[in-house]
This record gives C-alpha cells, sequence and structure tokens, in this order.
C-alpha cells in the first residue's frame, strides 16, 4: 500500500490511491463513513477545464484518486444515498459529472442534481452566518480564511504549492494543469481541503442550528441545486455570429480609439487624460472622487455633449464586451457548443443572484448583437418572464403602505400612481419620472443631492419630491425610519420575512431598507425557480437574470409554456400581488430578438 502523507494539519493524513490494495482500502473505508467530504482538483476554474484528482475525507482521513481511473466511486458518490459535504459543491459537482459524462454521454445535468441532492455545502452555511465578504466586515466565504477563523488552521499547505510552483517554474495559473498529477507536494494539499471542509461542517452547522436557520440552509441547498442544474445544462452559442460580432466590436473600439487620439486622449482608460482633453475643449466638470481626481466613469460621461466623451464611451464599451462577453461566449462555444456560466445563488450580501464566467447578467441592453450570440436549441425559442415592479412591491409589503398595496391590487402602474399621489392628475411625464426615482431615492438612501443628480434636476425639486412622497405614503416613511433606527440602537441587523438575518454596517444603517427589501425580493424569486423547477420544467430553464428568468420553450406553441410559468413564478406577498409577466413579443430563436430595434408600422 502506499505510504500516508503526513500534513501540517494536525491529526490528519493523506492517501493517494495508485494501487490495487489503495484501491481496496479505499473502499473498506467508504463502507464505514456515513458522511464524507469531497472536493476535486482542476486544470483551471473554467466550465471546460479538466478535472485531475479527486478527494475524499472525514476529520482526520483524506484519500485522493484519479477519478478517471475509479469512476465506480463517482457512481457511489452521486448514487450511493451517502451524506456529502463539500465548499462550493456546484464547482466539484460539475467537475465530478463531467468525467461520469465521458462514458455516459447526455447524463451531466442528472449527476450534477444527484451529487448536489446529497451535499451540505460549507460555503452556503458561512452565507447564512454572516453574508459579508472580507472587505466589508466579515470573514469571508473562502474555505482558507474560514478555516482559518473557526479551526485555526487553514494556509499552511497553500503556502507550500505556491512554493512547490515556483521551484518547478510554474505559476498559480499554469500550475493546476502542468504539476505531476502525484507530485506530494500537490496531492498533501489536495487532500487536506476536504478534511478542512468536513471539521469546518461540525461548527458551522451547529451555528446554523443556533441561529434556528436550518429552514433556510435547506431553502438555499435546493436554489444551489437547481442553479447547479441551469449552469450544467448551459446554453447554445452562434458561432458564425459570435465571431462576426467579435470582429465588429473589435473594428469599431480601433476607430473609436482613433477618434479620441485626435482629441489628445491616448488611452480611453487613463481618466485623467480623459479629464484633461474635456477641460480643455471648455467642458465644465463637477464630480471627484474621494481622492480629489475628476470622476470619468460611465454614469459621468454619459451627461456630458462632447464628442470627447462619445468616443471614449464607445471605444470603452466595445472593448469591455469584446473582453468579458463575446470572448468567453465564443471560447465556451468553439469547446463545446454552449456556454455554461457559473451561477452563484448566494454572491452577494443581500443574498441576490449572480453570474460569471462570463458574466451574463450584465450585458447592455443597447446592443442586441451580444445578447444574439446565445440562441435556442433546434425547434426551440427563446422566452422570457420578468417580475413586474418586484422591489417597489416588497416595500410595499414591508411597510404596510396602503396607498401602494392599493395601486397594485387594482393594477395600476406604480409610477403613475406615485406621480398623481404627488403631483395632481395633471403630472407630465416629467413628474412621473422624478416621482419613479423618488421612490427608487428611497429604497437605496440616496440623499436629495443623488437624486438630484440622477434625475438632471435641481436640489431644491429632488428635495420638494422626496419630501412629498413621505406627505403622500406616511407609513413608508414611518416603517424606513423605525428600520433605520432600530438598525442603530438594536443589533447592527435586520430580519428578512423569510428569517435570514442581514447585518447592517455602523455608520450605514441608511442601507438597512435597501438591504431588506433587495434580499426578500430576491427570495421571492428564487421561490419562483423553486415553483417552475418542482413542476417539472427544470430542463427549459437557461439562465436567471436578475429578476428575470430566461427559458426556451417549442416554437410552435412557446406562448403556452410562457403563460405556465408567469403563472408558477407570480403569487402573493401579503396583500400584495407578485405578477410575473410574459414576454410574448420577445420569442425568438436567440437571446437579442428581444432587443433588436423594431420595424416602425406603417399606418
Amino acid at each position: 500500500m502506499t505510504p500516508a502523507l503526513s500534513t501540517p494539519l494536525e491529526g490528519a493524513v493523506v492517501h493517494p490511491v495508485r494501487t490495487s490494495s489503495d484501491r481496496d482500502a479505499l473502499w473498506q473505508w467508504l463502507q464505514h463513513e456515513p458522511v464524507v467530504a469531497f472536493d476535486t482538483e482542476t486544470e483551471g476554474l473554467s466550465f471546460y477545464d479538466g478535472c485531475r484528482l479527486l478527494q475524499l475525507a472525514n476529520a482526520t482521513e483524506a484519500w485522493v484518486l484519479d477519478p478517471r481511473e475509479h469512476r465506480d466511486v463517482l457512481d457511489e458518490l452521486a448514487y450511493g444515498g451517502m451524506r456529502l459535504l463539500a465548499h462550493n459543491a456546484a464547482f466539484d459537482a460539475i467537475a465530478l459529472a463531467r468525467v461520469m459524462e465521458e462514458v455516459n454521454p447526455g447524463t451531466l445535468v442528472g449527476d450534477v442534481e444527484s451529487i448536489m441532492g446529497n451535499v451540505s455545502d460549507t460555503q452556503i452555511l458561512s452565507m447564512i452566518i454572516d453574508p459579508r465578504d472580507a472587505g466589508t466586515g466579515g470573514i469571508g466565504h473562502g474555505l482558507k480564511p474560514l478555516a482559518d477563523h473557526y479551526l485555526g488552521a487553514g494556509g499552511d499547505a497553500q503556502t507550500a504549492l505556491k512554493a512547490e510552483f515556483r521551484s518547478l517554474g510554474l505559476n498559480m495559473t499554469s500550475g493546476w494543469r502542468n504539476i505531476d498529477l502525484w507530485n506530494e507536494t500537490y496531492v498533501r494539499y489536495a487532500g487536506l481541503d476536504p478534511v478542512l471542509t468536513f471539521r469546518l461542517h461540525k461548527v458551522l452547522d451547529a451555528i446554523v442550528t443556533d441561529l434556528d436557520q436550518q429552514a433556510m440552509a435547506t431553502w438555499d441547498h435546493k436554489i444551489a441545486l437547481i442553479c447547479a442544474a441551469i449552469s450544467a445544462r448551459g446554453i447554445r452559442v452562434d458561432i458564425d455570429h459570435t465571431r462576426a460580432t467579435l470582429g465588429h466590436l473589435l473594428g469599431e473600439q480601433q476607430t473609436a480609439e482613433g477618434n479620441a487620439a485626435f482629441y489628445g486622449v491616448d488611452n480611453v482608460n487613463a481618466p485623467q487624460q480623459v479629464a484633461e482633453a474635456l477641460l480643455t475643449r471648455g467642458v465644465t466638470l463637477t464630480e471627484k472622487t474621494p481622492t480629489g481626481s475628476w470622476r470619468m466613469d460611465k454614469e459621468v460621461l454619459s451627461q456630458i455633449d462632447d464628442p470627447v466623451a462619445r468616443h471614449v464611451q464607445k471605444a470603452k464599451a466595445a472593448g469591455k464586451a469584446a473582453k468579458s462577453w463575446v470572448e468567453p461566449i465564443l471560447d465556451h462555444g468553439q469547446r463545446g457548443g454552449r456556454v455554461h456560466a457559473r451561477i452563484h445563488p448566494n454572491r452577494a450580501r443581500t443574498f441576490r443572484m449572480s453570474v460569471s464566467d462570463p458574466g451574463l447578467q450584465q450585458l447592455p441592453t443597447d446592443d442586441w448583437r451580444i445578447r444574439s450570440c446565445l440562441i435556442a436549441d433546434e425547434h426551440q425559442l427563446f422566452l422570457s418572464c420578468d417580475y413586474k415592479a418586484i422591489e417597489v412591491r416588497v416595500m410595499a409589503h414591508l411597510a404596510g403602505e396602503t396607498g401602494m398595496i392599493e395601486a397594485f391590487t387594482n393594477g395600476l402602474d406604480i409610477h403613475s400612481s406615485v406621480a398623481e399621489s404627488l403631483y395632481g392628475s395633471g403630472f407630465t411625464p416629467k413628474h412621473r419620472a422624478l416621482a419613479k426615482q423618488s421612490v427608487f431615492a428611497k429604497l437605496y438612501g440616496a440623499s436629495a443631492k443623488r437624486l438630484a443628480i440622477q434625475a438632471g434636476v435641481p436640489e431644491v425639486e429632488a428635495q420638494q419630491a422626496m419630501d412629498r412622497l413621505d406627505r403622500s405614503y406616511p407609513r413608508l416613511a414611518r416603517w424606513s425610519k423605525r428600520l433605520i433606527e432600530k438598525a442603530r440602537f438594536h443589533g447592527g441587523h435586520v430580519i428578512t420575512p423569510s428569517g435570514r438575518r442581514l447585518p447592517v454596517d455602523r455608520g450605514y444603517e441608511y442601507k438597512a431598507v435597501n438591504h431588506l427589501v433587495q434580499c426578500t425580493a430576491a427570495d421571492v424569486f428564487k421561490a419562483g425557480l423553486i415553483a417552475v423547477y418542482d413542476a417539472g420544467y427544470g430542463d427549459r430553464m437557461l439562465l436567471p437574470v436578475h429578476d428575470e428568468l430566461l427559458f426556451q420553450g417549442d416554437e410552435a406553441i412557446p406562448d403556452e409554456l410562457g403563460l405556465i410559468i408567469a403563472d408558477l413564478m407570480g403569487g402573493q406577498l401579503g396583500d400584495v400581488p407578485i405578477v410575473a409577466e410574459f414576454n410574448a413579443a420577445g420569442a425568438g430563436r436567440s437571446w437579442g430578438d428581444a432587443y433588436k430595434p423594431r420595424e416602425p408600422i406603417n399606418a
């Protein structure tokens, strides 16, 4: 039997599984372990990067094996009924399922769902305990910082592995792919992660129980399963269109950069150069960063009517679209025909969902070409259902604001209803826009000064709109004030209707309203996803995007499925109707069809 490797973690050893004796010992160990932590080592972080090692562990022993040489172990993990522990389980479940699919094509999504159905994820538990990352006052949600905090051990093996990479002429990018599979330092590092996960789970699970958050944990694990399945399913890529779009964007970037250079901007990503060019042309600048430099972000540039601002914006937009979205989509498409973005159910501190690798949630709405890179499967159409004014509905419910609740109950346009309350029945489109932005200023805790900048009105007018909102909707004003005071003087956190505990940082209590509303809206959206999945339509789901669900339906009868999904996602939040709308006009072969400019209809 291959000798076990000692480790810097007290009481833990790592067993490389390389011989038939090693294999027999592993199986004997597995038969006596009702709970097993697992982890993988991959060539990189992309969906298509291959899985190199599988690691299994309890609190003291880890077993490291080549998954392709032990496919029966993978089957046991997925379908043997044992309880599994993992950290960021979706990543490792997909990595293992891709190995399983190599000999059983077409099983990827089902294998992912089966693995995820047996997992308790320490990353999810850490989020429930404290959703903040390390940069905002929390511990963070990586395995190493959590292990350091709760176990007093976490980083020694990782430090040794980095040194090993350097000694071999590798770095933290190339090392994962090129280090020898059975390098002792690599195997030792690999084996320790599931040991840490096993030990960490015991601590975190007890805290979750003490906080009475077990139901929340069950809910979040169900959402993680659904999102992992969506990631594994992926979305089909139109390779030819994507290549053409990439070429167009790079050409637009080059042209816009050349035009900006004519005005003295050699680097469109250098704010100081851009500011100097604008000042030289007589443009008045008003906003600075905390360091005293001129603000030259998209929000500022979009308000400047000058060719320098326009060329810089166009160059930056084309470059970002090419690098952040179209190139990764093309890479995925060329490697497997589909893009498999990572969906993070609880990435934000308010438990909103996010998408990365690539960030498909951030695609620009004003360039249909980028969304058109993604297409439905054969004989299917891209469809979508979007929640209507979900955050305002949630705020009305939480505040018990009867005026808004009545408007929603009667099916009125909420922003027109608010505008009428503020300005009377003769309100103008400008009044409606300001009323809408005033509601969101309340939701986000924005000041009158900030509202004035966003709405393009004098600060006095913005303040008057906010005062009118408070007078017209007094329950909303009282609720928001009480919530902020409670966060300031009674514990520094708020509790959502679902029972989540959301920390509110000292000095930023005004964010309590936004935290509570955003988190509740996120839970409403997730409840909609669960309803769609449990009704048997999980295989139709393509991507969650903010408050919108993208899915695909048979091209012969798309409206039928769309209306069913909308009904499943809708419901009631107290007295407030929750409405999900099916966008029938946006159905098309590609995602971009819903964003193409519409041809005018001749009278």
